[in-house]
């Protein structure tokens, strides 16, 4: 795993203790979500700010549910520009709670932390991901750009679910033929991390936390409840 999705993890989790203090009322997630559906390739219209996507173009996701019921990311960017250096980050997804299967549990480097769907569409042509913190959200669909009648109404119901749309970063796809054609991941895929509990760190998080410094342990330690490591 690189630094930059470590990152991307511990921030994550920073934001799960800012969700337990704020005001905001439940964040609400679209009801009877078919993970089966879910699979295949995404493109990202927008999102709010996030570090390890600051000089990304042309993002994708690439969802594929395991036979254990998990749903495999795959998400890739051009670094820089439309033909920078391609970027792929592996991440797995589980379902703690069966009966709501729209709240996602994403687990990255040893650690989870929540990445609900938000609401599909009617044939699950966009999707919206959002973290009950209200600091992270996904627009997502199927094709490199989105209807603006139905953007204006995502952007809508996401004002009201308390996000700030006014930060939300619209991501540059490139044209047909560079990257968007492929239905699959291209280049070599790293192996997606896997733990076997929430909201901590894994058996062996230790060792990967080597290469990201003080500054990555102290948003650790401000995002997550350490628990003992326990095996299932």
């Amino acid at each position: 795993m690189n630094k930059n999705s470590l990152f991307g993890a511990l921030a994550l989790l920073a934001a799960c203790s800012v969700s337990a203090c704020q005001s905001d009322p439940p964040l609400e997630v679209a009801p009877k979500v078919s993970l089966a559906q879910l699979q295949g390739k995404w493109y990202e219209i927008a999102k709010l700010p996030r570090l390890t996507e600051a000089d990304c173009h042309g993002t994708t996701a690439f969802y594929t549910r395991a036979a254990d019921g998990s749903l495999g990311l795959v998400n890739q960017c051009n670094v820089g520009s439309a033909t920078g250096a391609l970027q792929t980050i592996a991440m797995t997804a589980t379902v703690p709670d069966p009966t709501v299967p729209a709240k996602l549990a994403l687990n990255v480097g040893g650690f989870s932390g929540d990445y609900w769907i938000l609401e599909v569409g009617p044939n699950y042509e966009y999707a919206v991901v959002g973290h009950p913190s209200r600091l992270y959200l996904w627009i997502l669909s199927r094709s490199p750009t989105l209807d603006s009648t139905v953007m204006g109404g995502i952007l809508d119901r996401a004002e009201q679910a308390h996000f700030d749309t006014s930060q939300l970063e619209y991501t540059p796809q490139p044209p047909a033929g560079e990257r968007n054609s492929s239905t699959t991941p291209e280049g070599s895929v790293p192996q997606g991390p896997h733990m076997g509990c929430a909201i901590r760190p894994g058996v062996g998080a230790g060792s990967r936390l080597g290469g990201i410094g003080i500054w990555g342990l102290a948003v650790a330690a401000a995002g997550l409840r350490r628990r003992r490591s326990t095996r299932r």
